[in-house]
């Protein structure tokens, strides 16, 4: 019998690749995110029709609220990614004078993303985006409320990437969040959605002390 999250979901895998250190360097990071955007434009047509089967957005609405935002985004951290990188000097308190101090921006690990019905595809991968841009690892929880959107991301995610490095866990968030938020112990927890739920995530994540990102 299978009955443990990692048994279910085979999440340790994705905590091994990050600490073999993959998601690190900046080419690794700059090859995903070109992935993630070519992977955008090569299913635009099954996006379109996804988001129209499950919320009626024509093609100029789909562009200008999900896939045209999620591109925009992508192109910025691709501008920008090297120096965001890049350690930053900063100044020096007087105990540790006369050496030099530098900020360095370190990825957080394992992140686990659910995203809202409303904005489905956008607000998966966009957090999505900036989770490869950072070095993360990453679980995405799409809304089961839009379940062709849903079922989508899973095909574009499992086709384009490692699954020890990006996962889609499709399913029914109120049973399977506090689940996996139980067993598998994520470095950030970013959601998009109702204060209720909001409410509910942030409850689970703080008897785990697990940072959290909300709308």
């Amino acid at each position: 019998m299978l009955n443990t999250t990692k048994d279910r979901f085979e999440l340790q895998p994705l905590r091994e690749f990050y600490q073999a250190g993959h998601t690190r360097t900046y080419a690794f990071r700059k090859k995903q995110l070109e992935k993630l955007k070519q992977a955008v434009l090569d299913h635009e047509g099954e996006i379109n029709k996804a988001l129209h089967a499950d919320l009626k957005k024509n093609q100029e609405e789909a562009w200008a609220t999900e896939t045209g935002l999620l591109l925009m985004e992508i192109n910025i951290m691709l501008r920008n990614l090297k120096k965001w990188m890049s350690p930053k000097s900063v100044s020096t308190n007087l105990l540790n004078l006369p050496s030099t101090s530098k900020l360095h921006k370190d990825p957080l690990g394992v992140v686990l993303i659910i995203s809202p019905w409303n904005y489905p595809f956008q607000l998966a991968l966009s957090p999505l985006a900036g989770a490869i841009a950072g070095g993360n690892c990453a679980v995405i929880k799409p809304s089961e409320m839009a379940s062709a959107t849903s079922t989508l991301i899973n095909h574009i995610i499992s086709k384009t990437f490692d699954s020890n490095y990006i996962k889609v866990i499709e399913g029914d968030g109120a049973e399977l969040v506090p689940v996996m938020m139980d067993e598998f112990r994520f470095d950030h927890i970013f959601y998009t959605g109702s204060l209720n739920v909001g409410r509910s995530i942030y409850r689970h994540a703080a008897e785990h002390l697990i940072p959290v990102t909300l709308e």
